[in-house]
C-alpha cells in the first residue's frame, strides 16, 4: 500500500453527483452552521468553568468558543493548511497540485495534519491551563478527547461546507463569530 492509497482510506466527505442548486448550497451552508452554533453552546464535561473565561477575546479571530466543543476552532485546518503549503511551495515536498494524485495527497495529507493538530492542540490546551479539568477528580484524558473529537467535527463540518455548501467552513465559522459578536455587543448596553 503507498502513501496515496493510505490518506485515501482516511474518512471524509462524498462529493455531490449533480450540480446543486443555490437552494442547496444554502441549505447546507445553514445546517452546519446551526450545528456549529449548537456545539459552540455544549460545554464539555469536566472543565473548570471560571478558568475559561480568561481567553474570550481569542474566540472571535479562532472562530472557537472556550470551553466548549469548539474551543479549537478552526486551528488545526489552517495550521495543517499554512505548514503544507510552505511544505509544497518551497519544493520540499515535490507534488505536482495540478494532477488528480498530487491533489489527493495534497488534500489527504491535509486532513491528516489537521486531526494530528486536533489531538496536538487538545492536549497542549489541557497540559498548559487554557482548559483546565475541574477539581473533583476529572482526568485531563477526558477533556483532551472531547476537545481533539470536537476538532475533527469541524474539520468534517468544513469539508461538508466546501463540498456541499458555499464558499469554506472556515469562512463560514469566522464569519459567524464576527456575526455573532457584533450581534450580541450592539443588543447589549450594559
Amino acid at each position: 500500500m503507498n502513501y496515496l492509497d493510505f490518506v485515501q482510506l482516511l474518512p471524509g466527505i462524498v462529493s455531490p453527483v449533480k450540480k446543486l442548486t443555490l437552494k442547496d448550497k444554502l441549505k447546507w451552508s445553514g445546517i452546519i452552521l446551526i450545528l456549529f452554533f449548537i456545539m459552540s453552546q455544549i460545554i464539555v464535561w469536566g472543565v473548570d468553568p471560571q478558568a475559561v473565561q480568561h481567553f474570550l477575546f481569542l474566540e472571535t479571530v479562532l472562530g472557537s468558543r472556550m470551553g466548549s466543543l469548539v474551543t479549537l476552532g478552526i486551528g488545526p485546518i489552517v495550521t495543517a493548511s499554512i505548514i503544507l503549503q510552505l511544505l509544497v511551495g518551497s519544493g520540499i515536498l515535490k507534488w505536482d497540485t495540478s494532477s488528480k494524485d498530487g491533489r489527493l495527497k495534497f488534500m489527504g495529507t491535509q486532513k491528516l495534519l489537521s486531526v494530528f493538530f486536533c489531538v496536538f492542540e487538545a492536549v497542549a490546551f489541557v497540559s498548559f491551563g487554557a482548559v483546565p479539568p475541574a477539581s473533583g477528580g476529572f482526568t485531563p484524558i477526558i477533556l483532551i478527547t472531547q476537545l481533539a473529537l470536537g476538532g475533527i467535527m469541524i474539520i468534517l463540518m468544513d469539508e461538508v461546507v466546501s463540498k456541499w455548501g458555499i464558499g469554506s467552513g472556515v469562512s463560514l465559522f469566522i464569519a459567524a463569530g464576527v456575526s455573532k459578536t457584533i450581534i450580541i455587543r450592539a443588543l447589549n448596553f450594559v
